[in-house]
């Protein structure tokens, strides 16, 4: 056989495998409906980006809700701290103001069969450039921004994220807070 050929073939294998393994890791990835009382285990957030460098980010929600990842490193972390809108009113700290539940979400609430399912963040916080509803503002740097998803997100990552990495330096390495340059911890590249 000539070493053309036997190329050829080889390199048609790695690229099947490629194709393949990207299939699986996509089918790996649960779609989040808007709202649901099933806790998803992995998902892709941000994943119609409009940024023109970044895409979606793999969020390992199992990971969140059930090891240790508060920013010490000491506790599991609660519903509310993501799902801030699953709290009462009086639970609520600024600049957070929407609240939708009278109790404190945590997955046992949610076996309760009256209980209302938990929303993504898309269902109030809308893609960029959609106006199709009332985006609330927050100030950054002195000037009002819409709190679009993009933002959600970032606003709620870096608070956690920069936290565990002042009280914990060595997460540096496998996380990204704030800082501009670490996009690519979290994000795909696009």
């Amino acid at each position: 056989m000539k070493p053309t050929t036997i190329l050829i073939a080889l390199l048609s294998l790695v690229a099947i495998g490629l194709v393949r393994g990207a299939a699986l890791t996509s089918a790996s990835q649960d779609v989040i409906p808007s709202q649901s009382k099933e806790q998803p285990t992995k998902v892709k957030l941000d994943t119609d980006s409009v940024d023109d460098k970044w895409g979606e980010v793999a969020f390992d929600h199992t990971n969140h809700a059930t090891k240790t990842y508060s920013p010490d490193g000491k506790s599991v972390g609660t519903c509310v701290e993501c799902h801030h809108t699953d709290q009462p009113k009086d639970k609520l700290k600024p600049p957070l103001v929407t609240s939708e539940r009278n109790v404190v979400l945590t997955a046992e609430v949610l076996k309760d069969a009256a209980a209302a399912p938990v929303k993504t963040c898309r269902s109030c916080h809308l893609q960029a450039g959609d106006d199709s509803k009332p985006l609330p503002l927050i100030k950054k740097a002195d000037k009002d921004v819409k709190l679009d998803n993009e933002v959600a997100y970032h606003t709620n990552c870096f608070a956690c994220h920069d936290a565990a990495i002042k009280t914990r330096p060595d997460l540096a390495t496998k996380i990204s807070g704030s800082d501009p340059k670490g996009c690519g911890k979290c994000h795909v590249a696009k």
